[in-house]
């Protein structure tokens, strides 16, 4: 009698399920397949097993296993197909302007995709001392954020905002608005300001709000948004999911500056005159 349960416990220590504690066990599941995923021994188009196939993998029943795969739909990982099972999906792209400050939501419309904002925590909190520096206070909302694009964590934002300028700013007034657009509607309009972006390893509390594996890369921006004035009205750091592109428009610097109609109007003019009064210092040109 005691050898089926130690077969019971060697199966599930083999699949990772943990029937005594933990999450359901469609979450477990769930989980341990969008580990694979990320970590790239499912590569995007690749199918996944088959129910029948997880049912025997997990030792779970059916509807287990399509719970499990709801969620990883959810997710926007996987693409189930009506009687040809289930593909690991490409990961979105999201493009963004590096020149452009703000804006996400529009470029992201521009490629016909739509991005979803979750708030985290509004709180009042001390900025880090670059931010006291560019925003002039250390009276600041700390601002902390998730954009999803069709599900997918694409960007972590964690944003300074002075207090005294937006006191109004709570966690249900920024649920799925723009940052930028309340600044607007409030009477600062945010001009831009300088940024820079790097490349950064996550750490566990990154890769877990971005869904990603510790020590991936992610791209990290980072920068002041002032309005025409100077005022500095937020500081922020943006992580951005390794499925994003920044686009640049670049220029050649030596390229010649455009002349203006005004500028070869006064050349010509000054010609003339330099024409003029040579001509009478030379007298065989009577």
């Amino acid at each position: 009698m005691s050898v089926q349960p130690a077969k019971a416990e060697a199966l599930e220590r083999a699949n990772g399920l943990n029937r005594q504690e933990g999450p359901p066990l469609h979450a477990q599941i769930r989980d341990i397949l969008h580990r694979q995923i990320l970590e790239r021994p499912l590569l995007p188009g690749s199918p996944l097993p088959t129910e029948e196939e997880l049912q025997k993998q997990f030792g779970v029943s059916r509807s287990v296993v399509r719970q499990a795969l709801s969620g990883l739909s959810d997710l926007g990982l996987i693409r189930r197909q009506r009687g040809r099972g289930s593909v690991v999906a490409a990961a979105p792209v999201l493009r963004r302007h590096i020149q452009r400050a703000g804006g996400l939501d529009e470029q992201a419309a521009a490629h016909g995709q739509h991005l979803r904002t979750h708030v985290i925590a509004v709180e009042h909190a001390p900025p880090p001392e670059p931010a006291v520096e560019a925003l002039n206070t250390t009276n600041t909302w700390k601002i902390e954020r998730i954009r999803y694009l069709e599900e997918v964590p694409v960007a972590f934002m964690r944003t300074w905002v002075p207090r005294d300028l937006f006191p109004h700013f709570t966690k249900e007034l920024l649920e799925n608005a723009s940052l930028l657009g309340l600044m607007r509607e409030h009477g600062y309009h945010p001009a831009g300001g300088p940024r820079q972006v790097q490349a950064v390893a996550a750490d566990t509390d990154l890769a877990h709000k971005l869904h990603t594996s510790t020590r991936e890369p992610l791209l990290l921006l980072q920068g002041v948004t002032r309005d025409a004035l100077g005022h500095g009205l937020e500081w922020f750091n943006v992580w951005h999911s390794p499925n994003t592109v920044f686009d640049v428009d670049a220029q050649v610097t030596s390229q010649p500056t455009p002349i203006s109609q005004e500028h070869v109007r006064r050349l010509r003019s000054l010609a003339q005159q330099i024409e003029s009064e040579l001509a009478a210092l030379d007298p065989s040109t009577g």
